[in-house]
């Protein structure tokens, strides 16, 4: 939102959730840190539970229950499609293009057909219980876009149809709380394998985003803005940031400190962006350089492992080259996939975001009790995780 920092502030927040991504991708064979990063895609789970259903509950329309959905899906695929594309034909040309590189062109072309059918391809990677990333390479990391597809095939019609049946967002928020804790409890009992790259966990963690999302459109318009100490918000930036650095490479750490600790203080950064006093965390998060990061976040995600899949065999080049050569394409191939298969899918579109809505006339919801309003400014989509 102009002036206030607070869109800058969740674009600064997917910067430091793509940050530890690349740290544990990028740098954990080096360095004996970083094994922690993984909660970066916890990040990312949670946040996007928060907008997508802020944006749906905000939403004002006409259509059927069935049309709602229908148009929600096709704009999730307007906006996530194009890039990840781009991604199977430009791996496909990197691949056939780079000597020794491990995958033919065929093979990488196949492996990126069952990409792009998403909501099949983290099952039909799964090999005798072996990590999935093999068996997709050079895209293993796209399986947190599959699970989140499995999500935003079922939860819009749930939280649209108990709208319709005139559910508070506060009762709604409950709902959601409740079937996150059996979500995140019933996982603890899954082998490593599953907890991690099965739905279920994360179901969870997009769960506890959405519930934020609703406890937050619960609040009335003339409700006092969020109070929250700094020194709140700022522990949780500096947790995750250890967490990031100095967790254990072993993964029961992760299922019973990792994730509980990577969704409370998201949801904490993410409150402080709301409140009163936006405090040292809100002001560093806004940071131009973060924000940038951000909003390039999803193409840096996509691409960010492929060149160096591409060239860590590629004889007779010092390895330090070929790592310099391969971080130089991912910043080229992330910002020419943001620039030509992302902004041009970005639509204009209510500031659902905004902490408060502003009166003003719209359509009625069918069978709508709330009197809840879409404000009027206007602001960019934003990607999901």
């Amino acid at each position: 939102m102009a002036g206030t920092g607070r869109f800058h502030y969740l674009d600064g927040l997917r910067a430091v959730a793509i940050g530890s991504v690349l740290g544990v991708h990028w740098l954990v064979w080096y360095v004996p840190f970083f094994h922690g990063g993984v909660i970066g895609v916890d990040i990312f789970f949670v946040l996007s539970g928060f907008i997508i259903t802020t944006v749906l509950w905000r939403s004002s329309s006409t259509r059927t229950l069935a049309g709602e959905w229908l148009h929600f899906v096709r704009r999730r695929v307007v906006r996530l499609y194009p890039a990840l594309v781009g991604l199977v034909v430009g791996a496909t040309v990197l691949y056939a293009v780079v000597p020794h590189s491990g995958l033919s062109a065929t093979e990488v072309t196949q492996r990126g057909l069952m990409v792009l059918g998403q909501a099949t391809s983290i099952w039909g990677a799964v090999q005798e219980g072996s990590l999935l990333v093999p068996a997709l390479e050079p895209f293993g990391h796209t399986w947190s876009l599959a699970v989140e597809w499995y999500f935003y095939l079922a939860w819009p019609l749930l939280l649209l149809a108990v709208r319709r049946r005139g559910w508070t967002a506060q009762r709604t928020a409950h709902l959601s709380v409740v079937i996150a804790a059996c979500c995140y409890a019933g996982s603890l009992v899954l082998p490593p394998f599953w907890f991690y790259f099965g739905p279920s966990a994360r179901f969870a963690e997009i769960l506890a985003g959405c519930a934020l999302a609703l406890y937050l459109l619960a609040r009335p318009n003339d409700a006092a803005p969020l109070r929250m100490p700094p020194v709140l918000p700022a522990a949780a930036l500096v947790a995750v940031v250890l967490y990031v650095l100095l967790a254990p490479a072993s993964h029961g750490p992760y299922r019973w400190i990792g994730v509980p600790l990577a969704v409370t203080a998201t949801l904490v950064i993410i409150c402080a962006g709301y409140a009163a006093s936006g405090g040292p965390v809100r002001t560093l998060l806004s940071h131009p350089l973060l924000t940038a990061i951000g909003r390039v976040s999803y193409s840096l995600y996509l691409w960010h492992t492929v060149p160096v899949l591409a060239l860590e065999d590629v004889p007779s080049v010092p390895k330090p080259l070929l790592g310099v050569l391969a971080v130089g394409m991912v910043a080229a191939l992330t910002v020419g996939s943001y620039s030509l298969l992302e902004r041009p899918f970005l639509r204009g579109r209510s500031d659902v975001l905004s902490p408060r809505r502003t009166p003003t006339s719209s359509v009625p919801r069918p069978r709508e009790v709330s009197t809840e309003k879409p404000p009027v400014s206007r602001t960019k989509e934003t990607p999901g995780p």
